[in-house]
């Protein structure tokens, strides 16, 4: 290299180092501003994760970007700097549907950050009962995947369980095949969820048609696997391959790339929701004629679209059921508080899930 390039090279260089070091005092400073903050929240008992403002922070700075930075990059550097922030204030203890390396555990990486404590557990009662007994703070659980659809067991949840949704996140589900060899040719075996096999069987069919596959409980039991059977590999997701140490042979093998899961962030009551965008309820209905078409008309008077609505069993009679209905709207708006108050004439139980921000895509 000439020597006048070497020296544009060094000034441009310096310019970076400069840039560094004022993000780093930047940084500093919001850190004084969050203490404050923290101080506050604990003298006026408010909670420490407030999902609406963390949205908001993350609105703002993509308003903000001049999109010379990749945007999925500055959303990930600003969840790890609102995280880090947060724990300033308190440390939180978060579950969510284990074991480790789940796409559960990818959606709670990307709702909390990493300045967190994470907890897997073994199913999603367990979630429910470690924050109902005091011992975490929040839970994650899926709720439905866009392909396979409603998560039953986490509804079913909700009928006795105190928590309510204090926000939603969505994931992109990808599919990776991991193993602990380098080259394809060597797998013989496959290990998945035996929903991930049919999500990837004509990627399989086409590039792996004679192994034989393996369904275990969850992905990351199948990544876990992988490392102990040689020859074998596992479908799984980027953080599966981190946390057992695999290679990722092939990404995003699944048949569909639209697939996406909804998780809900769950909390004790008590942790209130400002500006929220989007509200759960769970009604029970008097079983007579015309019941649903009652439960559903007050929406329409008051002129609010309905995103879900799911029925369940109750499981206390037969033939008895449960509605879960989504509404886009806050329970703080009029509308949404007359229609709910209109639907408890004619049901025998309303009772509200929660009210949260809106999840993005």
């Amino acid at each position: 290299m000439e020597k006048q390039d070497q020296e544009q090279l060094e000034k441009l260089r310096q310019k970076i180092n400069d840039v560094d070091v004022r993000l780093v005092n930047l940084l500093d400073d919001r850190a004084s501003l969050v203490k404050e903050i923290g101080e506050y929240k604990k003298s006026k008992n408010l909670p420490v994760y407030q999902p609406d403002r963390e949205k908001d922070v993350k609105e703002r700075v993509l308003a903000a970007s001049k999109n010379e930075f990749p945007s999925k990059a500055l959303m990930h550097i600003f969840t790890e700097i609102v995280s880090a922030a947060r724990s300033l204030e308190a440390p939180l203890e978060i579950g969510y549907l284990g074991p480790e390396g789940t796409f559960t555990e990818q959606a709670a990486v990307k709702q909390f950050g990493s300045s967190v404590n994470f907890h897997p557990l073994t199913g999603i009662p367990d979630v429910f009962r470690e924050i109902e007994n005091g011992k975490l703070h929040y839970g994650v659980v899926p709720i439905e995947n866009s392909l396979g659809g409603t998560v039953n067991e986490t509804l079913d949840e909700f009928v006795d369980s105190p928590l309510r949704i204090v926000s939603e996140t969505f994931l992109n589900i990808h599919q990776n095949l991991l193993a602990n060899v380098e080259d394809i040719k060597q797998i013989k075996r496959v290990y998945s969820h035996p929903q991930s096999f049919s999500q990837c069987r004509i990627w399989l069919e086409t590039h792996l048609p004679n192994v034989e596959k393996i369904e275990v409980s969850s992905n990351a039991k199948a990544a876990s696997q992988a490392p102990w059977d040689k020859f074998s590999a596992a479908i799984a997701g980027d953080l599966a391959a981190e946390r057992y140490g695999l290679n990722i042979l092939e990404r995003n093998i699944e048949d569909n790339p639209e697939n996406f899961t909804r998780f809900w962030i769950l909390a004790p009551e008590g942790n209130p929701v400002n500006n929220p965008e989007k509200t759960t309820v769970l009604v029970s209905v008097k079983d007579k004629p015309g019941a649903l078409l009652r439960l559903l008309s007050p929406f329409q008077v008051y002129g609010i679209n309905l995103s879900k609505i799911e029925s369940r069993p109750s499981r206390r009679r037969p033939w008895d059921y449960l509605f879960f209905i989504d509404i886009d709207g806050s329970i703080q708006s009029a509308d949404v508080t007359k229609a709910i108050e209109k639907i408890r004439e004619d049901s025998i139980f309303v009772k509200i899930l929660g009210s949260y921000p809106k999840g993005q895509l």
